[in-house]
């Protein structure tokens, strides 16, 4: 059994690993070539939507929403490569289209959710529920 005494020392080298280790090297860029910008250019940038922000949501029809993702503070020069996930504290595991972004340019993407057959969302559950669109972009932010 783990003592409470040795979980902060690991957590602790843990850190120090992934502080020492952090270069970031693109293997396939977003059209699925290889990079032609230098690695050194490369940042991760990440956010989120907000916990139940209404903000940015729309209904598109009965069945689907979509969310506008604004990425221009990370200062990207090119399209980055785009991870999403829609977290919340119900239902949101019911839709279909959480991790698969739309449009993505340098400076964001959208994201559209739909039923699948338990319920249609809706902007009040966004809200009551507190969805929210975590996401995390890799890119070129200089040439």
């Amino acid at each position: 059994m783990m003592s409470k005494r040795m979980v902060p020392r690991t957590l602790l080298t843990l850190c120090l690993i992934s502080s020492t280790l952090s270069s970031i090297i693109m293997v396939k860029d977003s059209s699925g070539g290889r990079p032609t910008l230098p690695d050194s250019c490369l940042r991760t940038c990440a956010g989120s939507t907000g916990a139940g922000l209404r903000r940015g949501w729309t209904v598109r029809h009965r069945s689907t929403m979509e969310v506008t993702v604004d990425m221009s503070e990370c200062g990207f020069v090119d399209t980055p490569v785009v991870t999403t996930s829609l977290a919340g504290n119900g239902f949101h595991d019911f839709l279909q289209g959480t991790s698969a972004p739309w449009e993505i340019t340098k400076t964001g993407f959208r994201l559209v959710v739909e039923n699948s057959g338990i319920f249609n969302p809706s902007l009040n559950r966004v809200h009551y529920y507190k969805w929210h669109v975590n996401w995390i972009a890799v890119g070129y932010v200089c040439e």
